[in-house]
């Protein structure tokens, strides 16, 4: 059955991406891979009949919305947000990636920190995503990663969504430069004839006492 198959091959992907712990380089294998998945489920869709939950083409519209906000409390102070995130339509899929992390560190003071990320997809077939906080004594980082596929020959009654989280913490200190700065960067794209993009990014930084960055993309193609 088609189901089958590409149950077994989005499966493969998960455990790859799971196993090398989400690397930028296995992201852009696994986003090749469901390109090609996607080419090979269209030719196998004219072989196999109707009854498997697919005929197609189907609309694959698909959205994302990836964020997260870093904030340190001291008096000395950084915090940073960083995200990418792409959406892109071809004939055979919708696929959409997103990466977004979030850094602060404090020293001095009240050597506060909290981080946090967030990822969600509607519209999709299946959808990988991995949150990830590391933290130290007074500084913490958080990620989230996220890939997601819209096939426009096979059609799940029920997304399928695999999402691990991890947090890991140590003893460690982080010197902090003096003052207190507050960045936030972003690359946000969505590549299709009907598309939004809206981004709202945010940074705030206050003299010897607090750093803190946001950013909230939302993408859609249709």
């Amino acid at each position: 059955m088609l189901s089958k198959f590409i149950y077994s091959q989005i499966s493969s992907i998960a455990k790859m991406l799971n196993s090398n712990n989400w690397s930028d380089r296995m992201m852009d294998r696994a986003v090749d891979m469901l390109e090609r998945l996607a080419d090979r489920v269209e030719h196998l869709s004219g072989r196999i009949s109707d009854n498997d939950g697919y005929s197609g083409p189907f609309d694959s519209a698909i959205d994302m919305e990836i964020g997260g906000s870093a904030q340190a409390a001291g008096e000395h102070t950084i915090a940073s947000a960083d995200l990418s995130a792409e959406i892109t339509d071809t004939d055979n899929a919708s696929i959409a990636v997103g990466n977004a992390t979030f850094q602060a560190a404090a020293e001095g003071g009240a050597e506060f920190v909290t981080t946090d990320a967030y990822s969600n997809v509607s519209g999709a077939d299946f959808v990988l995503s991995w949150t990830g906080t590391t933290s130290g004594k007074n500084w913490e980082t958080t990620t989230t990663k996220v890939l997601a596929v819209d096939f426009a020959f096979y059609e799940s009654n029920e997304p399928v969504i695999v999402a691990p989280d991890s947090d890991h913490h140590t003893h460690s200190y982080h010197n902090v430069a003096d003052g207190n700065v507050a960045t936030a960067e972003f690359d946000v794209t969505a590549n299709a004839e009907d598309s939004l993009v809206d981004v709202y990014a945010g940074v705030l930084a206050i003299e010897d006492t607090y750093s803190g960055s946001a950013i909230d993309a939302f993408l859609a193609i249709g």
